[in-house]
């Protein structure tokens, strides 16, 4: 049992209670208590707050056991997580005006009526439920929209003429196993082979789940087509989902795996240099990344695209070497507006195009979703570039 409930697993599921049991105490305290809801109404509202919060917990502990028999049940347990955020803006922004409020109050020595705080307490409460319930729809009709094509225009110094319009088409963050299906996968699939890519560049979290598992639900990755190859580099969730059966499996279905490597693209005499790094985190479970390793002799004057899951180890790879792209995910771009702003105090860039020095880097905002189905302000995404 406690090779199944890790240390690892068991240290994070007492920080998501933590912080589960602090915020549903908080959304009690403005739906329940602050709105002065007594008897039946108040037993009620206090029973579904509670089972709201075993609601996560249980679902992370289900998918241990089994994904496919609980991914129903852990796309509506993630939504309410969703949700519960959602109403954790809405009443912190509705605290700090009452704070200025009650500041006014002070000022002009009067005292607040607790009849009408109560009243505007309901009032907040309702408004907060319509507001949540609204844009919850929308994020999940945005979650659930096939992803959109982001086309991009590279220019690259001293791009050989063999390379010239060459096709690049990343996937970043499918998440398959989490809020993605091999039904998903298989449109996923369909997209990228009408965009005819020279390259396909899979930039980490593909999978979210242990092999045995979701080896079946991989099946429509064989069905990619791309001239020279699919590629794929590690994020986190690889190692989260048991790195060591993935690594095999993606080689099985014809991919390759750019662990700490590179490889040459040749069309005549002129090369395009393809490289990958592990994921930033992946030093915990013994396969650190080495750029070195990767990017280390090359002959001076190639072109390098580089493929690394996490941003802030795409900008440490381009201030130390000679890069011409790289390309990297892992933020979803925010993927619910406004928690982009946090996801910025962990990643120096957030989805888009950018430049450090003379190197560009691309952060794809996501194929999929992860932990709550929904998307606001920002949407799935499949990025072609073009090189020139």
């Amino acid at each position: 049992m406690m090779s199944f409930f890790s240390l690892f697993f068991l240290r994070f599921l007492v920080v998501v209670s933590t912080v589960l049991a602090a915020a549903h105490y908080y959304l009690w305290r403005r739906l329940i208590k602050d709105t002065g809801l007594s008897g039946r109404a108040k037993t009620t509202g206090t029973a579904a707050i509670i089972f709201f919060f075993h609601l996560p917990l249980a679902a992370i502990v289900a998918r241990r056991f089994s994904l496919q028999y609980t991914f129903s049940f852990s796309w509506l347990a993630y939504l309410w997580m969703g949700m519960l955020l959602l109403f954790f803006c809405f009443f912190l922004c509705a605290d700090l005006l009452k704070l200025f409020a009650l500041a006014g109050c002070y000022l002009l020595h009067r005292q607040p009526d607790p009849a009408v705080g109560q009243r505007l307490a309901r009032l907040i409460a309702l408004s907060g439920i319509v507001a949540v319930l609204t844009v919850s729809a929308f994020g999940v009709k945005k979650a659930a929209e096939a992803p959109t094509v982001c086309r991009v225009e590279i220019k690259l110094n001293n791009l050989p003429a063999a390379f010239q319009g060459f096709k690049i088409v990343q996937l970043s963050d499918v998440h398959l196993g989490a809020m993605t299906t091999a039904a998903d996968l298989a449109e996923i699939v369909a997209v990228t082979n009408r965009l005819q890519p020279d390259l396909v560049a899979i930039t980490g979290d593909l999978v979210d789940g242990k092999a045995a598992e979701l080896r079946g639900w991989l099946a429509p990755l064989t069905e990619l087509k791309a001239k020279e190859g699919v590629f794929f580099v590690t994020g986190n969730h690889e190692y989260y989902s048991g790195i060591e059966d993935w690594l095999p499996e993606m080689k099985r279905l014809g991919v390759t795996v750019l662990a700490n490597s590179r490889k040459e693209i040749w069309r005549g005499k002129d090369a395009l240099v393809i490289a990958g790094v592990n994921d930033y985190t992946a030093g915990r479970f013994g396969q650190s990344p080495n750029c070195k390793q990767a990017l280390g002799g090359i002959e001076p004057g190639r072109n390098v695209v580089l493929l690394v899951h996490q941003p802030v180890a795409a900008q440490q790879a381009a201030m130390q070497y000679n890069l011409d792209l790289v390309l990297s995910g892992h933020t979803h771009g925010g993927q619910i507006w406004p928690f982009n702003y946090l996801t910025l105090l962990q990643q120096p860039y957030l989805r888009g195009l950018y430049r450090e020095e003379e190197t560009q880097i691309y952060v794809s905002q996501g194929t999929g979703c992860w932990g709550p189905p929904m998307r606001i302000g920002t949407e799935n995404e499949i990025t072609a570039f073009t090189l020139h």
